[in-house]
């Protein structure tokens, strides 16, 4: 790696972290402008917020991009970028559901971008969507085994889970659209941290993602429930 390589990484390393402070304590004011009220103030910091992350993810990318220079190993890694769309609104702050309970009391939202809100027509015609979400406050790292809670001690692979500890953190739940109002789904309950990012929303649709006869697999081995 050059001396400029060098000196650019470390530039784009300290921005990187700079930046999640500051996202870290505009999400905290944007927090705090909502609960007094100042809604238009909230959705101005909101886009700030989102801006934010983007340029992180920018960043990171150029980051990665240094890096695979200099490896003989990095094309067996391919690297996406994801943007965030929009923000979910929950009452959950410190702990979540497993599994989102329809049933469930409380304030739920998935607020989009507005320049994203026109993709939303037509979507009131359904019931339920399916919404996959970044994981952004997952514990870090993983592993190929798990016990699911409440299994019974029951270890199964990772991959039969639905364990939010995962190589990539995507989050996906099937919600019961409540209301649509501009680029606000007042949904039933999400079973996520309040201030959670949007990566995309699809219809759920009952003909293609109803599979008769798929089962339960192992959750129905004595020992085992439906907390996966």
């Amino acid at each position: 790696m050059s001396e400029t390589e060098e000196k650019l990484r470390l530039l784009i390393e300290y921005w990187v972290d700079h930046n999640r402070e500051h996202i870290n304590e505009n999400e905290k004011w944007l927090k705090k402008a909502e609960s007094d009220g100042l809604h238009s103030i909230a959705h101005r910091i909101e886009h700030v917020v989102s801006l934010s992350r983007q340029l992180n993810d920018e960043l990171e990318h150029a980051l990665y991009s240094l890096g695979k220079k200099h490896s003989h190993h990095v094309h067996d890694h391919r690297h996406f970028q994801l943007h965030q769309i929009g923000v979910i609104r929950t009452p959950y702050t410190t702990s979540v559901p497993f599994q989102p309970d329809e049933g469930a009391g409380g304030d739920f939202r998935v607020i989009l971008d507005e320049k994203y809100a026109e993709g939303l027509m037509g979507l009131e015609t359904f019931s339920y969507i399916l919404l996959l979400f970044f994981l952004d406050r997952k514990t870090e790292g993983y592993s190929l085994r798990v016990t699911p809670p409440r299994a019974g001690g029951k270890e199964v692979g990772l991959f039969a889970s639905r364990s939010p500890s995962r190589p990539n953190p995507i989050g996906l739940s099937v919600v019961r659209i409540k209301e649509i109002q501009g680029n606000v789904i007042h949904t039933s309950c999400i079973d996520a941290y309040d201030g959670t990012p949007v990566l995309d929303i699809k219809p759920y649709i009952e003909t293609l993602d109803t599979k008769i006869g798929s089962g339960d697999g192992w959750i129905h081995e004595k020992g085992s429930d439906r907390n996966v």
